[in-house]
């Protein structure tokens, strides 16, 4: 299970919270969400803070809409590590961190 929660907006950006696994279908509905922000907000910040696990699937759609505009903000140093690891087969995903 995976929650999503807009913890604050203001006219430049939104901070969501992501709770849970980022797995399955949810993967799907995160990026929906994500791409949602993108359109309207030019910032978005990610809260991973409380994020227990991301699948492979989800680690590549974080790096597919990666942008100067998406941010990780409070991401768990296990998940820091897949999302952009020292791994020469995986592309860096480069998003800024707080």
């Amino acid at each position: 299970m995976l929650r999503i929660t807009e913890i604050s907006e203001s006219a430049n950006s939104v901070t969501l919270k992501v709770e849970g696994r980022i797995v399955s279908e949810w993967v799907t509905v995160l990026e929906q969400e994500c791409l949602k922000w993108l359109r309207a907000k030019p910032e978005v910040l990610l809260d991973f803070s409380e994020v227990m696990f991301i699948e492979h699937n989800g680690v590549a759609m974080l790096k597919r809409i990666a942008s100067p505009s998406l941010r990780l903000i409070n991401c768990p140093a296990l998940i820091n590590e897949l999302l952009n690891g020292n791994n020469n087969q995986n592309k860096q995903l480069n998003l800024p961190r707080d």
